[in-house]
């Protein structure tokens, strides 16, 4: 069995007290990972502050063509980064080895470019000089999801590297394991050391701990249950970047080009057997095309293939772990109170924690994440499209689909999401920003935003003659 240790202080710590990792997919334990402890994180938070100020006066150069370098790391072990995610989660390697794992590399490339065009702004007027100066934060805590670790790694720990700052990473306990497999390669780059931590254990010991602690930042993917948790142990004033959940909504218009509609409704809501994100959880279907639109769906979702994760033929793996199998099952109990099983809604009775693609036909709206391979369907007027995007609680994402530009266009406007997809999905990259509004969660990952997000802008005023305030009182 392997033994995967923590990578702290620039050094890689093992702990007698061990987390059990098992593959859902052969339902066995096949390596443990460390529990860190408070001493451990106050050691960590100590070296990174001083690692911190070491990095923070590095010339931007430098802080570059370490970060390229990172990048390039990533795609020189792409193999070995994808097959072990896709073990220890459940999910597909052509999704870790063709997007997430490539995109966390891109992350680092993109981040690193950006500080080679990234100058203080300057305002000289007649008796005065305006310049704006970014600082860091300091030490960002950064909370990683369990589903795509080193592609939510890339998204925020490339931001906070480029912008200063040091970092403590806390991976969740059932994703950890291809991010610890970085730490060897990110070991032997010049970063200082104590500058990149990536601390284990599970959720309510040492992540309540880094959240209470005296980071600077903290940048938390994952469920608004959890960061209630987090919220609670927040103790000293500090900024608070998140993405939550989302009830996400696909919008199918009676003019919708129904057989790529399906195509991406399919991808949205099975891929990572439902656990991410941006997948789909409703969809609503305009009333003139729903019967052709559920039938072909549902002859569609009847083909995906489940299997082994490793296997390149296999369209769904496992889900993450026995105890979201049973949440999976209770969440379709409770559907069918309400709503009507199309097809699938069991478990498959297999080695694995599988469950089948399931849709679920409803009556009333439920605006709910499902983080499953479930997809709510209703039946709607055109009339109540409108309505049912505005009365969603959640903001994250949205699917428009329509060959009407200006009515998707205007809906899109009008809609409070951060990303709308019009006539597409997962068109995303590292230079366009992703983040939530409402229930979703606030602040932004990627893009030009995603580093400002990681920086204090520091304005600095001088006045070589009377000030605007000389005289005011005679």
């Amino acid at each position: 069995m392997t033994q995967y240790p923590m990578y702290i202080r620039g050094e890689f710590k093992e702990k007698s007290e061990r987390i059990d990792i098992e593959d859902p997919y052969k339902q066995e334990i096949f390596a443990q990972i460390s529990q860190a402890d408070q001493e451990d994180l106050t050691d960590c938070i100590e070296k990174a502050r001083r690692a911190q100020k070491v990095w923070q006066e590095t010339p931007l150069k430098e802080r570059s063509d370490l970060l390229v370098e990172v990048s390039h790391v990533i795609i020189d072990n792409l193999k070995e980064l994808a097959e072990i995610e896709s073990r220890e989660i459940g999910k597909p390697i052509k999704e870790t080895l063709f997007v997430d794992v490539p995109l966390a590399a891109n992350c680092f490339e993109y981040y690193g470019s950006l500080l080679q065009n990234f100058p203080a702004s300057l305002s000289a007027r007649q008796e005065t000089v305006d310049m704006i100066h970014y600082h860091p934060f300091g030490i960002a805590g950064i909370f990683l999801p369990y589903n795509v670790p080193l592609m939510i790694f890339g998204f925020n720990a490339a931001a906070a590297l480029a912008a200063g700052n040091a970092i403590i990473v806390k991976p969740s306990e059932f994703g950890s394991l291809s991010l610890l497999t970085l730490a060897k390669y990110l070991h032997e780059l010049e970063f200082p050391r104590g500058l990149i931590n990536i601390v284990t254990g599970v959720g309510p010991g040492i992540g309540k701990t880094l959240a209470s602690s005296d980071v600077d930042i903290i940048s938390f993917t994952g469920s608004s249950v959890t960061l209630q948790e987090v919220f609670k142990n927040i103790t000293q004033p500090k900024k608070l970047l998140c993405e939550l959940s989302g009830a996400n909504m696909a919008i199918i218009f009676t003019d919708a080009n129904m057989e790529e509609a399906i195509e991406n409704l399919t991808a949205s809501t099975f891929m990572k057997q439902g656990q991410m994100c941006i997948g789909t959880s409703i969809a609503a279907v305009e009333e003139n095309i729903y019967e052709e639109f559920l039938a072909m769906l549902v002859n569609k979702t009847e083909k995906i293939k489940t299997g082994n994760p490793l296997a390149s033929t296999t369209h769904m793996g496992p889900l993450r772990s026995k105890e979201h199998l049973k949440k999976v099952i209770n969440k379709v109990e409770q559907f069918k109170k309400t709503g009507k099983i199309v097809t699938g809604g069991k478990r498959i009775e297999t080695q694995g924690y599988f469950f089948e693609p399931t849709i679920i036909e409803i009556q009333e709206m439920i605006y709910e994440e499902c983080f499953a391979p479930i997809l709510l369907i209703k039946k709607c007027k055109k009339e109540d499209m409108e309505m049912l995007v505005e009365n969603n609680p959640t903001g994250l994402v949205l699917q428009i689909w329509t060959h009407d530009m200006q009515k998707a266009h205007s809906l899109a406007m009008q809609a409070h999401c951060g990303t709308v997809w019009i006539n597409t999905f997962a068109q995303m990259d590292t230079s366009t920003p992703f983040g939530g509004c409402k229930g979703s969660g606030w602040g932004s990952v990627l893009g030009k935003e995603g580093l400002l997000e990681y920086l204090q802008p520091k304005h600095i005023g001088i006045c070589y003659g009377k000030s605007q305030v000389s005289g005011w009182f005679g």
